[in-house]
């Protein structure tokens, strides 16, 4: 089979593979369409480092060709979208439901072959059959509008509630839309200092957006809450400085979503988290939200297409990361056609 193979940082070759085998309990998938994720490109440039080669892609629908043994809750023929975490089932947040925080979680795309190839074998447990009006290409959204349910989940928004969504890239655009759709309620006060973002951001519904760069956020915020601050902050711009800035902008008795990852320390200001007694959250990946944002996005075939900005072949992927790296503003989410 063809793969996108990175051999080191910066290295993407296509190659051929040996098709793999699905072993007990998985099958095996002829990948359609693959999204193209952030963090896919941080693996490339080397600054998330893994081990090296492999097979990135982890955003992917496709068709079951091949059934390990024992396999019976799917068939040859299905059309299924995939869900790369697998978990042990065993560790603590395993037993709790949280098998997003799997201790041992076995990740398509990082720690196993991913799907920028022909073939990728899955846990038949996380291939998910898709809704029969969904296409490969909203099958390929599902994974990050995923990570966007579950901050949503972690915040519990309550109509009324004035939520401030810092970074609106990719993943803050999926909180976002299903912010508006599923808590048409709630106000939505979005912070980025792309311009280009927070026109999409303006298209996709944002009540109020702010650029920092051209307005001091912390002030606005309040200005716009009648000094309250906002009920909730969800972070995914993933800096520093913005992490920290979540504890200035909620207000007291409110609640912090943090899905932006950083590899450096953050600083809250202590005096602030007990006198507001802030409730803040970790969010990670998705813990049992793809057949609900699947159902989401086959309903919704237009948001698809607006959120999609452009759809290239597999030969074309050093092209699509070069594009996604150098002009990070005009890109929501590239999908690749590989069969």
């Amino acid at each position: 089979m063809r793969a996108a193979v990175l051999t080191a940082p910066n290295t993407l070759v296509i190659t051929e593979r040996p098709r793999p085998e699905p072993r007990a309990g998985e099958v095996l998938v002829a990948v359609r369409r693959a999204g193209l994720c952030g963090s896919d490109l941080h693996f490339f440039d080397g600054s998330s480092p893994m081990p090296l080669p492999q097979i990135l892609g982890h955003e992917l629908a496709g068709e079951v060709v091949a059934l390990g043994a024992d396999v019976t809750s799917r068939r040859v023929g299905d059309r299924v979208v995939v869900e790369p975490g697998i978990p042990c089932g065993k560790c603590f947040p395993c037993r709790r439901g949280k098998y997003n925080c799997c201790e041992a979680i076995d990740m398509i795309g990082v720690l196993r072959a991913g799907g920028f190839a022909d073939f990728v074998t899955v846990s038949a447990a996380y291939a998910h059959p898709m809704p029969a009006a969904m296409t490969f290409d909203q099958g390929a959204l599902v994974e990050p509008f995923s990570i966007g349910a579950q901050m949503i989940h972690r915040a519990t928004p309550w109509a009324g509630a004035t939520v401030v969504l810092i970074g609106l890239g990719p993943i803050g655009l999926t909180a976002l839309i299903l912010l508006k759709a599923w808590h048409p309620q709630v106000r939505v006060i979005g912070l980025d200092v792309v311009p280009e973002r927070i026109a999409q951001a303006e298209a996709f519904g944002c009540d109020v957006t702010i650029n920092p760069r051209a307005q001091d956020a912390v002030e606005t915020v309040q200005a716009l809450t009648d000094g309250e601050g906002a009920a909730i902050v969800m972070e995914c711009a993933g800096t520093p400085q913005t992490i920290g800035q979540t504890v200035h902008l909620v207000a007291a008795g409110g609640r912090i979503v943090i899905a932006g990852v950083t590899f450096k320390d953050v600083t809250f200001p202590g005096r602030l988290l007990t006198k507001k007694e802030v409730i803040i959250f970790g969010s990670r990946n998705n813990a049992g939200h793809f057949p609900r944002v699947m159902q989401f996005l086959a309903d919704h075939p237009d948001i698809a297409q607006r959120f999609i900005s452009a759809k290239m072949p597999l030969e074309r992927i050093a092209d699509a990361i070069r594009w996604a790296t150098d002009k990070p503003n005009e890109v929501a989410k590239i999908v690749l056609e590989v069969s």
